[in-house]
């Protein structure tokens, strides 16, 4: 109990603080929202960004590979707000793929094998939430968050005999993540909101039975007896037999506390700030049932910066922590070995065709 009151206790202070710090950015600001703003109703916006990149070399005397990739993210809202009543939507996409090297590998014995393409960055969010408003800034708010990936993700390693073999690490919807709650909701300007959730149900979806029988993602793992002298489901490195008794859980339950805290800009009144977009989202959920002082961290970055009508300067940053997500390693032998919960950290920088309305 000590550590469920600590883990909401320490949500609110950063809420709180955060609000603080934007209400005397506001204070600062003057003219910030435009008219159509202050009458209410829907308002439409979002930020979009295709990075493609494509390096040949011939004879290179300096050396270097052949490599190209592709990567597009896309961050809309679409937001409603009269009277008492506010309801912010946004649904945020990432894609990438690159590939390292030439399309062919030759291997020592002269043979060549097709390089595959690997992914860089894969996602859909969807985020709705409704408020009714309680006093000044402040609204009882209501809010469905669901995230998942498009396509599968493997990881590869080489044979000599077939070349490249790739396993199978997460899927569509595997993992998936719906998160439903009820909470206060703090919004002093159309820029930024603080929501503070003490009561959210959460699923962790894993719907591929082979992953889930692996345990991924925290679900409940399958159970085997060894069985060397009948029939069986599954073989060990070793070719021990053995049956499995219970299939893996394809749903995890979890219920706890949740922050999530936005800031998304794509006006400004500075003339030399025109051109920039600026998207963050820092979300945090604490688990009552199962370690409460682990903290889920999903905190996500977007800065988008044009340098002509069409064209930007798009840096995209992501720090994750799940203490349910366990990490892949591959040792000399090109055997995948599963280590614990590690902060993850992706980065894309890059220049491409943008699109902001």
């Amino acid at each position: 109990m000590k550590k469920i009151i600590f883990t909401v206790l320490l949500s609110g202070i950063c809420a709180f603080t955060m609000a603080q710090v934007t209400d005397n950015e506001k204070a600062l600001r003057t003219n910030s929202v435009s008219d159509e703003d202050s009458t209410g109703g829907w308002k439409f916006g979002g930020l979009t960004n295709l990075t493609f990149t494509n390096t040949k070399l011939y004879n290179w005397a300096a050396g270097g590979e052949n490599s190209v990739a592709f990567n597009g993210v896309a961050s809309l809202f679409a937001n409603y707000k009269k009277g008492k009543s506010a309801w912010d939507n946004s649904l945020d996409f990432g894609y990438g793929i690159m590939r390292q090297g030439g399309k062919y590998f030759t291997d020592s014995k002269g043979t060549d094998w097709d390089r595959p393409f690997t992914k860089t960055d894969d996602k859909v969010e969807f985020v709705s939430k409704y408020g009714r408003l309680a006093f000044k800034n402040w609204y009882y708010a209501a809010l469905v968050d669901f995230k998942t990936q498009m396509t599968d993700g493997k990881t590869y390693t080489f044979n000599d005999s077939i070349g490249y073999e790739s396993t199978i690490i997460s899927k569509a919807m595997a993992p998936g993540y719906l998160s439903g709650g009820i909470g206060m909701d703090y919004k002093p300007n159309n820029y930024f909101s603080a929501y503070i959730s003490p009561i959210t149900a959460r699923f962790i979806f894993v719907t591929d039975q082979d992953l889930a029988d692996a345990g991924a993602f925290g679900v409940e793992a399958a159970t085997y007896m060894q069985n060397a002298a009948g029939d069986a489901d599954s073989l060990d490195a070793s070719g021990n037999k053995y049956k499995k008794l219970t299939a893996g859980e394809n749903i995890k339950k979890e219920f706890g506390g949740y922050v999530r805290i936005q800031y998304i800009r794509t006006e400004w009144n500075a003339e030399w700030m025109k051109n920039i977009g600026f998207t963050t989202k820092l979300n945090l959920f604490s688990n009552y049932l199962e370690n409460p002082q682990n903290v889920d961290v999903d905190w996500e970055t977007l800065i988008t910066w044009k340098l002509l009508k069409f064209f930007t300067i798009n840096f995209n940053t992501q720090l994750l922590y799940d203490d349910d997500t366990k990490t892949i390693e591959i040792d000399n032998n090109g055997n995948q070995i599963q280590r614990g919960p590690k902060v993850q950290f992706k980065e894309i920088l890059g220049v491409g065709f943008n699109y902001s309305f």
